[in-house]
């Protein structure tokens, strides 16, 4: 047989590692339930979980003078949260808190602001209030927020109706407040930094995978079956079991992604629908997960080239462990290699996702989270530059090191 025609077979036979269920489990079904589960469960309590509406008030109140000529003091922001406290007592999933500023109602998840003319304000013809909301307005939550900032318009026309005045009723005005944007860190925009936290989570997630795909698919795999001399002896071309194994390992790593994106998605997509918003912030989506929006666009497919290099350069690390020291040796070094790699990087950007620190600069795995989200931040430069070539050079030199390392085993069984 040529040594051309001999990598087919020597491929079939790395693929079937892959495609047994033990394989299977580690590769695929483990981080789909894993970010299902991450994801979906947290969604399935805080999509019942009790509603709090922070309300403040800083009416001032007015005098009011109805059809008999008998003029009333009212303050309808005092008069607003004692009628929708009574609703809440009557609601066994709505608490109400009242607050001092309007920067806690309006900057909590759901709050309510009454201004210090409210009162004056209704009487002369217009009213209105500010509020603030992360819920959906079909889900539970928004359910209750919407009965809420209802109750404050149905006390406003009780009173006119009870005033009995000779004028129309007030245009009701509810101004929808965005707390601020804080400013960026390292260069990036701030949507590009929601990205990053849920990008350094999926690279730690799948380098750790890799460890045990490694032992699974690798070339430990051929010497714990003692298949590993017999296949370097029938190999003309040994540098075809290297490519092999690279190419199973694309295969593989490909299909971690795949089902950990899956599961993100299936779980997103309950999320939304228990939250009845498109836009779902609440329980880990945001800090695990990539927005859906996100993921279905061109930063999604550069997200996903990332995720794949980060795994290729963790395969390619573990096989030149494998070719150039024995089993016992590659499993504990090339393993705990690659792990503390990872380990390292996730806990460098965890806290600060624009880090520059040299710490994490050294880091392969650096290399591709920085020029990979500069990329979709258009704000590549020389620096992502760089590190796309230290990337590039070190996989050619592990690739290099592992082709002639399983080459020189030729003079061990000749």
């Amino acid at each position: 047989m040529k040594k051309g025609e001999q990598f087919i077979p020597i491929f079939k036979k790395d693929l079937k590692l892959v495609f047994n269920w033990k394989t299977l489990m580690v590769i695929v079904f483990i981080p789909f339930i894993m970010m299902f589960l991450i994801i979906g469960v947290p969604m399935l309590f805080i999509g019942t979980a009790n509603t709090t509406v922070y309300i403040c008030s800083d009416d001032l109140g007015a005098d009011v003078t109805n059809y008999d000529n008998i003029t009333f003091s009212l303050n309808l922001g005092n008069e607003a949260i004692a009628y929708i406290q009574l609703y809440a007592n009557n609601v066994s999933n709505l608490d109400i808190e009242i607050v001092d500023t309007r920067l806690d109602a309006l900057n909590a998840s759901d709050g309510i602001y009454i201004p210090a003319n409210y009162t004056s304000e209704v009487f002369d013809g217009s009213t209105a209030i500010e509020y603030h909301s992360t819920a959906g307005p079909n889900s539970f939550q928004g359910v209750y927020f919407n009965e809420v900032k209802l109750r404050i318009q149905e006390l406003v026309l009780g009173w006119f109706l009870t005033l009995n005045l000779d004028v129309e009723f007030p245009d009701y005005n509810e101004v929808a407040y965005f707390p601020p944007v804080g400013e960026p860190t390292g260069g990036w925009s701030q949507s590009t930094l929601l990205l990053a936290s849920p990008f350094a989570y999926a690279l730690f997630i799948m380098v750790a995978l890799i460890g045990n795909m490694g032992r699974t698919i690798g070339f430990s795999r051929e010497k714990e079956d003692g298949t590993f001399e017999t296949m370097l002896t029938i190999t003309k071309d040994r540098s075809l079991l290297v490519l092999s194994k690279l190419l199973v390992g694309v295969i593989a790593s490909s299909l971690s992604i795949l089902a950990y994106f899956v599961g993100s998605a299936l779980a997103g997509f309950m999320a939304q629908s228990i939250s009845g918003g498109s836009d779902v912030s609440a329980g880990l989506e945001g800090i695990l997960a990539f927005p859906m929006s996100d993921l279905l666009s061109y930063k999604g497919v550069l997200l996903l080239i990332g995720l794949g290099s980060s795994l290729v350069l963790a395969m390619l690390a573990l096989m030149t462990f494998d070719t150039m020291f024995s089993k016992t040796v590659s499993e504990r070094i090339g393993t705990s290699v690659v792990m503390g790699l990872g380990m390292l990087f996730y806990f460098t950007v965890a806290f600060d996702p624009g880090t520059t620190a040299i710490y994490a600069r050294i880091n392969p795995f650096y290399w591709v989270y920085h020029s990979f989200l500069s990329m979709i931040d258009l704000s590549f430069g020389w620096l992502d530059a760089m590190y796309l070539v230290l990337f590039v050079g070190l996989l050619v030199l592990m690739l290099f090191l592992a082709r002639r390392a399983i080459e020189r085993e030729k003079v061990l069984f000749t």
